[in-house]
């Protein structure tokens, strides 16, 4: 299978019909990627950089929070997104309690949404921990999210920022979520390849942005992971060639070139190519961790 055939696929993927499954009680860290195991993040654990994934809304549980259980559909996200990255580090992706796709349609705003989100974030956090206390051994990390998953990043980065583990941050990508400059106290945007300790985030759109569109927006950060610090477009790494991108006035990485004027807007215009956010810009991400951790371990 070609690797734009792969990236059609995605849309299938995170579209998939609802099928009912059993939910499970709270339980210590599953982890659907480590280091070392075969699984959908190839398992390399030869490198002297981690990077902590938090998968996408996926689940197609019929719950309003998921159990922990690595589902096929997590596994194959976590394919298409997290792999790619085993090649600049050794990847560490955890199950949590996420929002279903169900729930996602269907739970309105509100108290009962932030009090699922709530719950999904305890598992992250509580992954982290783990993680940190038991399986970093000092090892400088990049964080890695896309939608759902860069929410929970978000929260965590807050959490973190002032903690001695803030240290250990290369950078943090965190993808498909509108990201400001309000959000964090020590963290601020990517504005070289070399810089470390920083953010990367961006929403893809192949369109111009509709008015109610879900993301951008005039308090948003917009960085472009093919030309850092710049609005000018430029040439964008992934399985579409001949594909540019440009951080534009509203603040949303516009992408055009290849196919990407076929691409569809899934499951509306608000939402823009957010299904491929990663997987459009993916090997210019991997570039990017490369060139951010090389820096990080020279310094």
């Amino acid at each position: 299978m070609t690797r734009l055939a792969v990236l059609l696929s995605a849309l299938v993927v995170l579209l998939g019909v609802w099928v009912p499954t059993a939910s499970a009680d709270p339980s210590p860290t599953t982890w659907l990627c480590r280091p070392g195991d075969a699984g959908p993040c190839g398992g390399g654990d030869d490198k002297p950089v981690d990077c902590f994934y938090v998968y996408p809304t996926a689940s197609l549980q019929q719950s309003v929070n998921a159990d922990r259980s690595p589902s096929p559909e997590l596994a194959a996200v976590a394919a298409l997104q997290a792999r790619p990255f085993d090649d600049v580090c050794n990847v560490w992706a955890p199950t949590y309690r996420q929002l279903t796709l169900r729930s996602l349609a269907t739970l309105d705003g509100g108290p009962a949404r932030d009090a699922a989100l709530a719950t999904a974030y305890t598992d992250v956090r509580a992954a982290w921990d783990d993680y940190l206390a038991n399986h970093n051994d000092g090892r400088p990390v990049v964080l890695v999210g896309h939608s759902q998953g860069t929410r929970m990043l978000r929260n965590l980065v807050q959490d973190i920022e002032t903690t001695p583990a803030r240290d250990r941050l290369v950078s943090a990508l965190l993808i498909g979520v509108t990201i400001t400059d309000d959000d964090f106290r020590t963290v601020t945007p990517c504005s070289a390849p070399g810089e470390t300790g920083c953010f990367v985030a961006y929403s893809t759109y192949n369109r111009p942005r509709p008015a109610d569109a879900r993301y951008g927006g005039p308090t948003a950060v917009c960085t472009n992971p093919a030309a850092l610090g710049s609005t000018a477009p430029a040439p964008l790494r992934g399985p579409i060639p001949d594909v540019s991108a440009r951080c534009d006035a509203d603040n949303v990485l516009h992408v055009e070139g290849g196919v990407t004027g076929a691409l569809p807007t899934v499951p509306d215009a608000t939402w823009g190519l957010h299904l491929l956010d990663i997987t459009l810009a993916q090997d210019s991400l991997v570039d990017l961790v490369r060139t951010q951790s090389a820096a990080f371990l020279g310094r």
